[in-house]
């Protein structure tokens, strides 16, 4: 692989680490509550949702895998912090063989469906595909440590 796929996947494998951190500590009860404020998302559904983004777009969008995804229930995902634990380390094994499989053999799964993404899925290229998870990763990992900070303030 080049040098760009190397720094996504160092990019993706340092997010998880700031996930697995940020999850350090926190009990179960916080890890399912949400901050009092319209729209905010309890810990465990901003992990559930990574989670489940990440295999939408690499394994069922990239590599033409039909996993089954309910997008508009994610954010209300509850559970406990070693089944996200545990899933996070599946995901991200799962990460790297899947995103070496679309940059090599190119988008396998073009007519899925399931992503809000503003975007011509028809277009989009397997190394848009690779940053488009990593940006998410780092974006909704801010949005665990702020809501983190504040449920434990």
């Amino acid at each position: 692989m080049d040098l760009w796929f190397e720094a996504a996947r160092d990019t993706a494998d340092r997010c998880w680490d700031g996930v697995l951190t940020a999850l350090d500590g926190v009990t179960d009860a916080d890890l399912n509550r949400s901050l009092p404020v319209a729209g905010s998302n309890a810990p465990y559904a901003i992990v559930h949702h990574c989670i489940e983004m990440a295999r939408w777009w690499l394994g069922t969008f990239g590599c033409g895998m039909d996993l089954p995804r309910d997008r508009s229930r994610e954010f209300d995902a509850t559970g406990t912090r070693d089944d996200l634990v545990t899933r996070i380390a599946q995901v991200r094994a799962d990460m790297d063989v899947w995103s070496t499989r679309m940059v090599r053999d190119g988008i396998a799964g073009r007519d899925a469906r399931g992503t809000r993404a503003k975007v011509d899925l028809d277009t989009v290229t397997p190394q848009w595909v690779v940053l488009h998870v990593v940006h998410d990763l780092a974006q909704h990992l801010g949005q665990l440590q702020i809501t983190r900070d504040l449920l434990s303030a």
